[in-house]
This record gives C-alpha cells, sequence and structure tokens, in this order.
C-alpha cells in the first residue's frame, strides 16, 4: 500500500498560520538574519527542499509538488529563500558533479540555512563572457592557491562557502582551462566588499581572492569538469530557479490585481495590468514546463533560455505596474517602500543570469535557425 499523496497546500497553510512572516526589517543584518530563520522554520515543517532526497534533508518528492509548495508559499506572500542561490542553482550542480561524500557535507546545511552560499562566477570584465574569466588557481602540492576577483556574489559578506569558477590554464583554452571549487569564505586571502544598489541595499559583493586556499577535497568532479559545472549552474539560474521565482511574483501579481479592483483606472493603466497578467501567465506555463521536464529527468538545454526571457518579462512588468498604481512619485516611498524596492530590483532581471539580448540570441539561433551575425 502506497503512502497517500501529502496535503502540501494544507501543510503550507498549517506553517502560515503559526509562523506569519510579517514585514521583512528594513537594516540588511537584520534582514538576513529574519530570512535565515525564515528559511529554518520552512525546513524544520518540511517545506524548504521538498523535492531533494532525504538523506540530503529533503523529502524526495517530484518536482511538481515543489513547484505546488512554492506556489503556495509565493501568493502568501512568503519571501524567497536566504539560500535560493545553493538551492535553486548551485545544488544542481554539485548533484550532477559532487561526488557522494561531498554531497554529504555539501546539502543538508543548506537546506535549513545553517550555511548560506555565494555564487562566484562573474567577473569585474568577464560579465556574460565566463570563458573569459582571469581568475587563476594554482596547485601547490598540498592545496589549490586562487588569486582573482569576484562581482555582484549575492549575500557574499554572510556567505559561509561559495562555488568558484578559476582558471587552471592559460586563457587562451578558453573554457577547456576552468575548474569549479567549493570555498570557505572565511579565511585569510578573502576580502568581501559589499556594493550598494540603487535599492540603497548592499546585497551584493565584490571578492577580492589573494592566495585563498582550497583544499583538494573540495574540487566539483574533476579538475576537467570545470566547464560542465557552469553550463548546468547556468542553465539552473534560467530553468529551476524561475519555478520559486514564479511563486513569488504570483503572490506580486496577486497584489496589484487586488488594487486595481479598488480603483477606478484609466484605460492606460488597465493596459498595463492586463500586460503583467499575461506576462505572469506565460511564465506560469513555462514553470509547469520546466517541472514536467525535471519530474522526468530531462535536461533543460534551451528550455533554461526560454524560461529565463519569461521571468525576466514578468518581473519587470508585475513590478513596474505596481509601481505605477501607487503613483511615480515621492508618495509611494512612504506608502510602500517595499513596492519602489521590487520595483527598482526587477530592472536588474534582464541583466542577472544571462542578459535579455543574450539570452534571444540563443534563442534566435537554436530555437528558429538563424545564423549568426557575420559582422567581427
Amino acid at each position: 500500500m502506497t503512502d497517500p499523496a501529502p496535503d502540501l497546500e494544507a501543510e503550507v497553510a498549517a506553517h502560515l498560520d503559526a509562523h506569519p512572516p510579517g514585514r521583512a526589517p528594513s537594516g540588511l543584518e537584520e534582514r538576513f538574519a529574519w530570512l535565515v530563520e525564515q528559511q529554518r522554520l520552512l525546513h524544520e515543517a518540511g517545506l524548504a527542499v521538498v523535492s531533494w532526497p532525504e538523506e540530503h534533508g529533503g523529502r524526495g518528492l517530484p518536482a511538481s509538488d515543489a513547484l505546488r509548495v512554492s506556489t503556495a508559499l509565493g501568493r502568501a506572500g512568503q519571501p524567497e529563500l536566504i539560500n535560493f542561490v545553493a538551492i535553486e542553482v548551485i545544488a544542481p550542480a554539485l548533484r550532477a558533479y559532487a561526488d557522494a561524500d561531498q554531497l554529504k557535507r555539501w546539502l543538508p546545511p543548506m537546506a535549513g540555512a545553517d550555511e548560506v552560499w555565494c555564487q562566484l562566477f562573474s567577473e569585474p570584465d568577464a560579465g556574460s563572457d565566463l570563458a573569459a574569466l582571469r581568475t587563476r588557481a594554482a596547485f601547490d602540492g598540498e592545496v589549490w592557491r586562487i588569486d582573482g576577483a569576484k562581482v555582484w556574489s549575492t549575500w557574499g559578506q554572510f556567505a559561509s562557502k561559495g562555488l568558484l569558477l578559476a582558471r587552471t590554464g592559460p586563457p587562451s583554452d578558453r573554457h577547456r582551462s576552468i575548474a569549479a571549487f567549493v570555498i570557505e569564505m572565511d579565511q585569510p586571502g578573502v576580502e568581501v566588499r559589499p556594493l550598494a544598489t540603487m535599492t540603497g541595499a548592499a546585497e551584493f559583493a565584490e571578492v577580492v581572492l589573494d592566495g585563498a586556499v582550497v583544499q583538494p577535497e573540495d574540487v566539483v568532479g574533476q579538475v576537467s569538469d570545470g566547464w560542465g559545472v557552469t553550463l548546468r549552474t547556468l542553465e539552473s539560474e534560467r530553468g529551476p530557479y524561475a519555478i520559486r521565482r514564479a511563486a513569488v511574483l504570483s503572490g506580486a501579481l496577486q497584489r496589484v490585481l487586488d488594487t486595481a479592483r479598488g480603483r477606478d483606472l484609466d484605460p492606460h493603466r488597465r493596459r498595463r495590468v492586463v500586460d503583467a497578467h499575461m506576462a505572469m501567465w506565460a511564465l506560469e506555463r513555462r514553470a509547469s514546463a520546466v517541472a514536467a521536464l525535471l519530474e522526468a529527468g530531462e535536461d533543460l538545454g534551451a528550455e533554461a533560455t526560454l524560461t529565463k526571457v519569461a521571468l525576466t518579462d514578468a518581473e519587470q512588468e508585475v513590478f513596474a505596474v505596481a509601481h505605477e498604481l501607487l503613483g511615480l512619485d515621492g508618495q509611494a516611498w512612504v506608502e510602500e517602500p517595499e513596492v519602489v524596492e521590487e520595483y527598482l530590483y526587477s530592472r536588474a532581471a534582464s541583466i542577472y543570469g544571462g542578459s535579455a539580448q543574450v539570452q534571444r540570441n540563443i534563442l534566435a539561433e537554436r530555437f528558429l535557425g538563424l545564423p549568426r551575425d557575420p559582422r567581427p
């Protein structure tokens, strides 16, 4: 006799009744601690990583159930997991390339935010073109020594560990000499410099590496696997992450609709609400498609790129409309500062995780079969 399917929506409702999230603190350190506690409580309730294997802290449920949980949490206003970079972006690559001992060490502390991770990919002079990265890794016979700089690392100043890309050969090797490492952030040789954005928060950081140490057992897979780890991570950033983010945006859209129903909107703003609704509809279809592919164990490939484009469109439409409904003057900052912050943050959606222009080029070439631009 098989166990009955869990009533996940009821579990989410019970959790939120017992632990309503409330409003996030405004201070960055206070917000970080609050978000860590939010994820800890979700994990204790079995709702943080439901599709992960039990030995890694999950419940072994299918990806479609993870979508159900994310949707219910997002619509109820539950904030994103503080460790979303680790759980949604890094963990899939680790499961594909790391060995069993590494997974046992790394994954369970992610689930409850006992260890928060950051992603150390982009560089000051190698953002979209990761194959041009210049951070170097040299093995001295005992440990790897890392020298270079990374930028736009979310929560870098608070992270315990980071997934790092570094070059082990000459730059002319491009992707053939890139290795992936898990690096301890709290060590000599790692300097973290917080970067303030136009939202006023400094949740990103530049990380300068000067002789930082990585143990041999913390190479992800083989040294030659770095580019494969890179591609798998980017695929997750443009695919599975969209499942959880779609749920957050669904909650934001519902608040937009609630606001719109209480106002006599002019035709332009009514059209803008419809635009946001349609963009969200497209994203939700993509999130369902991604969940189905993950459940079937299939690679996302260019499907991840299509999902990233849909995510960018929805994120910018939903938060732009939310901001417009409050009025684009100073009162929005006083009455609903969270909406303004979300709007400002959403402008970066067409840059992070691969710029919108690059994603559309990929779709043109791989889906439509259009030729590459012959110009140098």
